[in-house]
């Protein structure tokens, strides 16, 4: 079997990541809060968002920056930036991961994120290979994430969003 390279490894982090925070369970009345977290969480795909990422995996700390332009997810890895995934692809796995996953969210408060008000949601995610707990700070005005930290199976990943002059970076 053939090792994975630290690039491979990379994308598959970062989609790991974003699956799990764009995760969802089938509609249901009593979900309404989720929706309300969910549909901005997958929307940021079509808008030009620079994403940067800090992980605490298992002890470990690591960083990564993503750039969502023109359909194609950017990567920088070792200081260089590659194209990866389509946002086409990731919204089919979210999509994916929503059928199968059980999804409950509730509304927290309202909180400022870099001066910009945001609705600030708990998420509680069980999916088959694993449970997570989130916080998701959305933007009133805009509708789209601001900021999100999530913790499963020992791991901690924040998560903060810019939109404001998103170009692709090569």
């Amino acid at each position: 079997m053939q090792t994975p390279r630290p690039r491979q490894l990379l994308y598959a982090m970062l989609g790991f990541t974003i699956g799990q925070l764009l995760t969802g369970a089938k509609p249901l009345a009593a979900q309404d809060d989720c929706k309300l977290v969910l549909d901005p969480m997958t929307r940021f795909y079509d808008t030009p968002t620079h994403v940067y990422i800090a992980m605490n995996m298992s002890g470990k700390p690591q960083t990564a920056e993503s750039i969502y332009a023109s359909g194609l997810v950017y990567t920088k890895y070792d200081g260089k930036w590659s194209a990866g995934m389509t946002t086409k692809e990731l919204k089919e796995m979210s999509e994916k991961n929503r059928q199968n996953n059980k999804t409950t969210c509730r509304y927290l408060k309202d909180e400022p994120v870099n001066g910009e008000m945001a609705a600030v949601y708990s998420v509680h995610d069980v999916s088959p290979k694993t449970t997570s707990e989130s916080k998701v700070w959305i933007s009133k005005a805009k509708g789209l994430p601001l900021r999100s930290d999530t913790d499963m199976e020992g791991s901690h990943i924040s998560t903060r969003y810019e939109y404001g002059n998103v170009k692709p970076p090569i």
